[in-house]
Formats: C-alpha cells, structure tokens, sequence
C-alpha cells in the first residue's frame, strides 16, 4: 500500500483540478521520477477531474498507457464527453439523496419527521437487541404551546419550536435520533448506557430550552417529557413511543394541577 503522499498522475489532478497529459512520461523530468512511471511503466497519461455538482472533486477519470501516444483534439473530446456523462450520473444521485434527504425532514424544523422517525428509531431497536444495549425513548411536548399562539401569534409559535428542535440537536448526541411528530410534539430516541442518568438528561434539555427562549427574546416555556426503555424484547416502536406518550401525558396533567394550584 502507498503512503499518502506518494506523487501521482491521479493525485495531481484532484489537487489541481486540471486536465493533464503526459505523453512521454520516461522523457519528461516532471514525471519521470514517478513511482507508476518507474515501477509499473506508465508512459502516457490522461487525467480529468471528476466533479460532484456544486464544483468540488470526486475522482478522476483516467488513460494509463505502456506506449508513447499522441492523442488528437477527437479523442480528447470524446474522453471529455465520457467524463460528462459520469458527472451527470453524479448529478443525478445527488439530486435523489437531496430529494430523499427533504422526504425525510420536517420542513419547519429541519430534524426528522414522522415518517422518517418510525423507520429509524426501529432500526436502532432492532439493533439494540442484537448488540444487547438500552435505548431510551423521549416524548416532548411544550407546555401551554397553544396559549402562546393564540396571544402571540403562529410566527413565535414556530420560533420557539425551531428553538426547541435546535436545543435538541444541540445537547444530544449525534447518534441520538431527534424528530418531530407534528405540532409541539417531539421525540428523542437514544441510546443509553446508565438508566440512572434520565433525570439529569431530561433536566438539561429542559434548562437549555428555557435558556434558548430567553436568548432569543422567545417567552419562558415548560416542557411536559416521558420516556420509556426497552425491554430486551423484540419490540416494535410504536410501543415503545406510546409509553412514553403515557408517561409524558401523566407529566402534563401534573404540570396542570400544579398550575392550577398556584
């Protein structure tokens, strides 16, 4: 195996972004030193930068040759022809991961949606049971969210859900799988190595959120969040999210009696 910085034809042409044509590599000082040139024999050279359709490099596309050649103005254009037809495949592929990428992602907060959730919380469940780990599901759901729309208006309303889909991408971790329902209502599917610690985590998305509303001049906001575990069984997610839908709902009406107390 090369070391990383070997010299190479391919090399060159990524890094510069150029076409190159070496037609006598064993006679040109440049390239003569080359390992492909000394070792393997490479004597003509044909190199084109590949691209990804917002400019950056891919690959190369390349004519290695044993023989001095002298390619004419027809065959570097039909080399340049191949090269576009394969940057149109990019194109295509990154215009279909662009597209599958939006059909997965709630258009107002930009973390997953519903549909997007089912499919990725189940896999890491049934992950979860064949590696033997805990996973954790969050339902979140923001206190009095109509009130602050009816007094405030839709525009704060979708600030402070923003806020909240942000302090969730924040303060989890990148694995964790973060998504929204619809309306106020979120969920946070994680893996966990210490149960013990759910308070302190449901505490701190809590505090951080409060903290966010003030920052961004958002009025001060409660969350109602339940949570359930895995039970080591083959479960399915829709389980294991409406008992946390329960526990969350139980927090809720707590938070409303207290209110009522007051």
């Amino acid at each position: 195996m090369l070391p990383p910085q070997t010299p190479l034809f391919c090399r060159h042409v990524a890094e510069t972004n150029n076409t190159l044509y070496v037609n006598d590599a064993s006679n040109n000082d440049t390239w003569n030193t080359l390992s492909e040139v000394v070792e393997d024999g490479v004597e003509s050279y044909l190199g084109l930068p590949i691209h990804w359709p917002e400019g950056e490099v891919f690959g190369t596309l390349c004519l290695k040759d044993t023989k001095i050649t002298s390619y004419t103005d027809e065959y570097f254009e039909l080399i340049e022809q191949l090269r576009d037809l394969i940057e149109d495949d990019l194109a295509l592929v990154y215009s279909y991961e662009q597209m599958r990428e939006i059909a997965m992602l709630d258009s107002l907060t930009n973390i997953y949606n519903r549909r997007a959730l089912n499919l990725l919380a189940q896999q890491k469940l049934n992950l979860a049971l064949r590696l033997g780990f805990d996973v954790c599901c969050l339902f979140i759901d923001i206190n009095d969210f109509k009130k602050l729309n009816d007094t405030c208006g839709h525009e704060v309303g979708d600030k402070a859900l923003i806020i909240l889909a942000d302090t969730l991408k924040t303060h989890l971790r990148g694995a964790d799988i973060v998504g929204r329902l619809g309306g106020d209502e979120f969920v946070a599917v994680m893996q966990v190595s210490d149960k013990s610690k759910i308070n302190y985590i449901m505490n701190k998305i809590s505090t951080e959120y409060s903290k966010a509303l003030l920052k961004e001049d958002v009025c001060d906001l409660s969350l109602s969040i339940g949570y359930s575990f895995t039970n080591k069984q083959k479960q399915a997610f829709e389980t294991l999210l409406n008992d946390a839908d329960h526990a969350m709902y139980k927090n809720k009406q707590a938070y409303k009696l207290a209110k009522k107390a007051q």
